[in-house]
Protein backbone atom coordinates (compact mmCIF):
# COMPACT_ATOMS: atom_id res chain seq x y z
CA UNK A 1 0.00 0.00 0.00
CA UNK A 2 1.39 3.55 -0.60
CA UNK A 3 2.52 5.23 2.28
CA UNK A 4 0.31 8.19 1.70
CA UNK A 5 -2.06 8.56 3.59
CA UNK A 6 -5.11 10.63 2.10
CA UNK A 7 -7.49 10.41 5.03
CA UNK A 8 -7.47 8.42 8.51
CA UNK A 9 -11.07 7.26 8.95
CA UNK A 10 -12.18 5.79 12.58
CA UNK A 11 -7.88 5.43 12.94
CA UNK A 12 -7.58 3.24 10.09
CA UNK A 13 -5.84 5.29 7.01
CA UNK A 14 -8.22 5.86 3.93
CA UNK A 15 -5.80 4.14 0.70
CA UNK A 16 -5.64 5.37 -2.66
CA UNK A 17 -8.66 4.07 -4.72
CA UNK A 18 -6.18 2.75 -7.24
CA UNK A 19 -4.36 0.49 -4.32
CA UNK A 20 -5.15 -3.11 -6.01
CA UNK A 21 -6.87 -3.93 -2.60
CA UNK A 22 -9.02 -0.86 -2.22
CA UNK A 23 -12.21 -3.11 -3.94
CA UNK A 24 -11.81 -5.59 -0.70
CA UNK A 25 -10.12 -3.20 1.87
CA UNK A 26 -13.79 -0.62 0.82
CA UNK A 27 -15.65 -3.31 1.29
CA UNK A 28 -14.03 -4.62 4.99
CA UNK A 29 -14.67 -1.23 6.21
CA UNK A 30 -18.23 -1.57 5.72
CA UNK A 31 -18.55 -4.49 7.09
CA UNK A 32 -16.59 -3.23 10.05
CA UNK A 33 -18.76 -0.13 10.40
CA UNK A 34 -21.81 -2.48 10.89
CA UNK A 35 -19.84 -4.62 13.32
CA UNK A 36 -19.31 -1.47 15.00
CA UNK A 37 -23.21 -0.70 14.92
CA UNK A 38 -24.20 -3.86 16.33
CA UNK A 39 -21.48 -3.43 19.18
CA UNK A 40 -23.34 -0.14 19.89
CA UNK A 41 -26.10 -1.71 20.24
CA UNK A 42 -25.37 -4.56 22.42
CA UNK A 43 -23.77 -1.82 24.61
CA UNK A 44 -26.84 0.14 25.45
CA UNK A 45 -28.96 -3.45 26.89
CA UNK A 46 -27.77 -4.94 29.88
CA UNK A 47 -30.37 -7.92 29.12
CA UNK A 48 -30.74 -10.47 25.98
CA UNK A 49 -34.06 -10.14 24.45
CA UNK A 50 -35.76 -11.71 21.10
CA UNK A 51 -36.17 -8.35 19.78
CA UNK A 52 -32.69 -7.35 20.37
CA UNK A 53 -31.50 -10.74 18.80
CA UNK A 54 -33.54 -10.06 15.47
CA UNK A 55 -32.40 -6.82 15.30
CA UNK A 56 -28.62 -7.89 15.56
CA UNK A 57 -29.53 -10.62 13.17
CA UNK A 58 -30.72 -8.05 10.36
CA UNK A 59 -27.62 -5.60 11.23
CA UNK A 60 -24.91 -8.62 11.05
CA UNK A 61 -26.58 -10.73 8.25
CA UNK A 62 -26.41 -8.88 5.48
CA UNK A 63 -22.34 -7.96 6.37
CA UNK A 64 -21.80 -11.70 7.26
CA UNK A 65 -22.66 -12.72 3.84
CA UNK A 66 -20.53 -10.11 2.37
CA UNK A 67 -17.16 -11.29 4.20
CA UNK A 68 -17.90 -14.74 3.40
CA UNK A 69 -18.48 -13.58 -0.38
CA UNK A 70 -14.95 -11.82 0.02
CA UNK A 71 -13.35 -14.56 1.41
CA UNK A 72 -14.25 -16.81 -1.56
CA UNK A 73 -13.29 -14.25 -3.84
CA UNK A 74 -9.50 -14.39 -2.87
CA UNK A 75 -7.22 -16.41 -4.42
CA UNK A 76 -6.39 -20.56 -2.60
CA UNK A 77 -3.52 -21.57 -2.80
CA UNK A 78 -3.56 -25.73 -2.56
CA UNK A 79 -0.04 -25.51 -0.91
CA UNK A 80 -1.30 -23.47 1.98
CA UNK A 81 -3.04 -26.15 4.28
Amino acid sequence: MNNEKSEITNNISQPDPAWDYYPIWHSLHHIKAKIDVALTVLSEEKYSTPEIDKQLRAILDPPSDKLVELISQLPYDEDEE
